[in-house]
């Protein structure tokens, strides 16, 4: 069963992500996942942050909980999908191209299927990167029951720009 979280705009705000935009959504209020989900949104980046930025994260400890999460790398905003497996909470893409263009919209899409024990990442439509679990027979992807923060997260804060996304 595939679960599919969609993320599309509302925001217009040029400077950091708006409050209104920024979201904590408890677990119980999330669509069931079982074994595979995907997310897309829209994305627009003003400023490259000097530090990691959350886009989306679901846990409350980054050294514990990634399923599903997606950052950007710092000074030039790369996306940095990840996902947490049985014994290593940091699987994932470490970073996807040179990072995003400033002030151009992109359309970001994040999949992930533990019976397939991979993780692809597509923006504007076109297939960027995939990262395959190693241990197939042993090692399953986390789906955790803590809350989906969008947009910054308990440890890092958010990016300078716009997203947009679906209210869930």
């Amino acid at each position: 069963m595939t679960t599919e979280l969609t993320y599309a705009s509302t925001s217009t705000s040029t400077s950091e992500i708006r409050n209104e935009d920024k979201k904590i959504i408890q677990h119980v209020e999330l669509p069931e996942v079982i074994n595979e989900l995907s997310i897309t949104l829209r994305l627009n980046i003003q400023n490259h942050n000097p530090d990691w930025a959350c886009v989306f994260h679901k846990g409350e400890d980054v050294h514990e909980a990634r399923t599903p999460a997606l950052w950007l790398t710092p000074k030039n905003s790369a996306p940095h999908p990840r996902f947490s497996v049985t014994n290593n909470w940091n699987e994932g893409i470490n970073s996807v191209g040179s990072g995003l263009s400033l002030n151009r919209w992109y359309h970001l899409a994040y999949t992930l299927s533990d019976s397939e024990k991979r993780l692809d990442f597509y923006i504007d439509g076109k297939w960027i990167g995939f990262h395959s679990v190693q241990q197939v027979q042993t090692q399953q992807i986390i789906f955790n029951h803590e809350p989906l923060y969008i947009g910054a997260d308990k440890i890092r804060s958010g990016f300078t720009g716009q997203i947009g996304y679906n209210k869930l």
